[in-house]
């Protein structure tokens, strides 16, 4: 499997809250309605636990920098050759255009990372 990985940064005029539900309630379901058009196996989002003490706490048990992030968005295909087929279409380059323009109404670019990755199970 081939998974795109986003760790998505909001906007910063809207609210944690405000991103959380456009992300939920108007974003995946327009994922869910190009997922054909993309070639798209899976879709899902890891969504933020809003509990800044708790996070805070989790990430100095271990020494680490707290989660600058509000969540994580992943796409799977089952292969590189599969994905970058079904992106080559006019239907696909439609859809991603679609997605783009939705992402800029609540996801801030500039503060998200994103990356292609090969999935490896280990159970």
């Amino acid at each position: 499997m081939i998974k795109m990985c986003m760790c998505v940064k909001r906007l910063p005029e809207i609210s944690c809250e405000e991103f959380l539900d456009y992300w939920r309630h108007h974003h995946a379901p327009l994922v869910a309605e190009l997922r054909a058009d993309l070639g798209i196996a899976r879709y899902a989002q890891t969504i933020l636990l809003l509990d800044d003490a708790l996070q805070k706490k989790l990430a100095q048990s271990r020494g680490a920098l707290a989660y600058p992030f509000d969540g994580l968005g992943e796409v799977w295909w089952h292969s590189l050759a599969q994905m970058q087929a079904a992106r080559s279409t006019p239907a696909a380059q439609a859809a991603s255009q679609r997605l783009f323009e939705d992402e800029r109404r609540f996801v801030n670019h500039a503060e998200s990372y994103l990356w292609l990755a090969q999935e490896n199970v280990i159970f």
